[in-house]
């Protein structure tokens, strides 16, 4: 019976060899899937975000153009009609410089004038510049169109715009 005794003492403080095994196994998975709790965690956290924005396209037109008026003008020896007309950078970024084709047509759509333009001044995002031009009685067939006219509209074909970044 003492035997008996010291062996249930020697075993029972300590632990088998295989228990030893199986307690250090136990430890390790549950190390592992705390890690992969906080992984889960922070994913689900980056998830509920909103994401970031996207990124704005570029109009296809950067620059409007819009017709303010006109007004009849007589010199000495010539008559002439001087456009009023404002440009808008409809981009987000800063416009060093932009030119294209001004079509002036009428009310009923016709093409009135056609005439090459570039700007070499700088137009920050959203701003507007103010422009005037004029037409002599040199070029008859146009200054009557536009004297003639009711209403004009403008547009800016064919644009190119340099601006950074």
């Amino acid at each position: 019976m003492r035997l008996l005794l010291l062996t249930l003492l020697f075993i029972s403080p300590g632990m088998t060899p295989a228990q030893d095994k199986v307690e250090k196994r136990l430890t390790g998975v549950e190390k592992r899937v705390a890690k992969v709790e906080k992984r889960v965690t922070r994913l689900e956290g980056a998830a509920a975000q909103p994401a970031a924005p996207a990124p704005q396209k570029e109009p296809a037109t950067p620059i409007a153009v819009y017709f303010k008026g006109k007004k009849q003008v007589v010199g000495k020896s010539k008559l002439g009609i001087k456009l009023f007309l404002e440009f808008e950078n409809l981009t987000a970024r800063r416009l060093y410089a932009f030119n294209g084709n001004l079509i002036f047509k009428n009310e009923a759509g016709a093409v009135i004038w056609t005439r090459p333009y570039a700007h070499s001044e700088q137009l920050g995002p959203g701003e507007t510049v103010e422009v005037s031009m004029g037409i002599l009685s040199d070029q008859a067939k146009e200054y009557l169109k536009f004297v003639k006219a009711r209403s004009v509209s403008v547009s800016l074909e064919k644009q190119e715009a340099y601006g950074s970044e």
